[in-house]
């Protein structure tokens, strides 16, 4: 059986990474935060969307490494995640919203932060004697 797949959405797009990301000098900052905010409602609306979409599609959301990304998870390859997002005509929409991995793909085939650590168990820490028991 395959390993995961991941799709890894950024949702809330900090001001300082788009500021970094737009072309810089050819606008004002003002300009380009008007257009921002009136662009940023449509984005959210169409995350919205494809997380339905997704979830109809067998996709199930799972903690995200960060608190302003969306995280799913299913049980399959990730070149037949991408057939079937394909086959669902899922994919262009999809392409426009995802973080894609180091390598430019859309669809994560390990976990963003790595395997996700089982929880860490409590050792038993051995208390010195007290001095009625002696030493």
């Amino acid at each position: 059986m395959p390993g995961p797949s991941y799709i890894l959405i950024h949702v809330f797009g900090t001001v300082r990474d788009e500021l970094d990301r737009e072309d810089k000098g050819k606008r004002t900052y003002s300009a380009w935060l008007r257009e921002y905010v009136s662009e940023q409602p449509q984005r959210l609306t169409e995350i919205a969307r494809l997380l339905d979409l997704l979830s109809e599609n067998g996709w199930r959301q799972i903690g995200s490494p960060y608190d302003c990304d969306v995280m799913l998870q299913r049980d399959v390859s990730r070149a037949t995640a991408e057939e079937e997002l394909r086959r669902a005509e899922i994919w262009d929409r999809l392409v426009k919203v995802v973080s894609p991995d180091d390598d430019g793909h859309s669809v994560w085939r390990e976990h963003p932060e790595g395997r996700p650590a089982p929880p860490r168990r409590r050792r038993r820490v051995r208390r010195p004697p007290t001095r009625e028991q002696g030493s």
